[in-house]
C-alpha cells in the first residue's frame, strides 16, 4: 500500500542543511528551497516512488533509509542503490521527461522533501548556482555509480563484502567502545540481492571474516568492525 501523510517535524531550513549537496549554499537560497519543499512521511515497506512513474522530482531522505530496485523479468527483485539518511535521488528528473527507471521503497520509517521541476524552475530564476552544484552532483554520483559496477562485477565475494562493509561504514556505522558496528540496512537475503551474491555465499563469508579476525556477528543485523585496516586493505586487492 502507498501512502503518505505530511510530515510535520521537517518545517525549517534543517531540512536540507545537512544534506552535503546543499551545505555550501547561502542562508537565503537555503530557506528558498525549504519553503518549496513538500514534506512527506512513509512507513516501512511503503513505496515512495513506483518504476514506470512519471518523476515527481528531486527528493531529499530527510530521516530513515530506503532502497532503489528494479524488477527483473522472472519477478526478481534487483537492488540498485540504498539511501541513507540525507542522502537524495530523482535530480536527473529535474531536466528531464523521462519515467522513473526503478522503484524506491521504505526500508524503515522515512521522512522526506520533494522539489518539484516547476517549483525548481522557479527556484532558478533567483538562485542558479543551485543548478550547477546539483549537475555536479550528478555528475559525481554517476562516477561512483560506475565505478562500484565495474569493481563489483569482476571482483571476488571477499571484496564484494568488504567494500558493501566500508560503503556502509559512514551512514551505518556507530561506535560502542573502541569499535565501529554498523546496523544492516537489509536483511542478509536483501544484501546478497545487492552484492549479487547467493545468500549462503555471503553467509558463509560474513562467518569467515569473523574467524579470521576480521568482523563480529552480532545477531543478524550488527556486524562489529574488528580489524577496519585490514578490511580497506581487502577492499583494493587485486584478484
Amino acid at each position: 500500500m502507498e501512502a503518505a501523510s505530511q510530515c510535520q517535524n521537517c518545517t525549517n531550513d534543517s531540512c536540507i542543511r545537512s544534506v552535503p549537496l546543499f551545505a555550501s549554499l547561502e542562508p537565503e537560497a537555503v530557506h528558498a528551497l525549504t519553503a518549496q519543499m513538500e514534506h512527506r512521511s512513509f512507513q516501512k515497506g511503503e513505496i515512495l516512488v513506483r518504476e514506470g512513474d512519471l518523476a515527481k522530482g528531486f527528493t531529499v531522505i530527510r530521516e530513515g533509509s530506503a532502497k532503489a530496485y528494479r524488477t527483473n523479468a522472472d519477478g526478481r527483485e534487483q537492488i540498485l542503490y540504498i539511501f541513507p539518511a540525507n542522502d537524495y535521488y530523482g535530480a536527473r528528473f529535474l531536466f528531464t521527461e523521462e519515467r522513473v527507471p526503478y522503484t524506491v521503497e521504505a526500508l524503515e520509517e522515512t521522512h522526506v522533501c520533494i522539489l518539484s521541476k516547476a517549483q525548481f524552475a522557479s527556484l532558478l530564476e533567483k538562485h542558479s548556482s543551485v543548478a550547477l552544484q546539483i549537475i555536479e552532483a550528478m555528475a559525481n554520483r554517476m562516477s561512483r555509480l560506475e565505478t562500484a559496477m565495474q569493481s563489483m562485477g569482476g571482483r571476488n565475494a571477499d571484496l564484494r563484502i568488504a567494500s558493501l562493509l566500508l560503503e556502509f561504514k559512514q551512514p551505518y556505522g556507530r561506535y560502542n567502545g573502541p569499535y565501529l558496528e554498523i546496523t544492516l540496512p537489509l536483511s542478509r537475503e536483501g544484501l546478497a540481492n545487492y552484492l549479487g551474491l547467493a545468500r549462503e555465499t555471503l553467509s558463509r563469508k560474513l562467518v569467515q571474516f569473523e574467524e579470521e579476525g576480521l568482523v563480529e556477528l552480532v545477531g543478524q543485523k550488527v556486524v562489529r568492525i574488528l580489524d577496519l585496516e585490514r578490511l580497506v586493505d581487502l577492499s583494493v586487492m587485486v584478484d
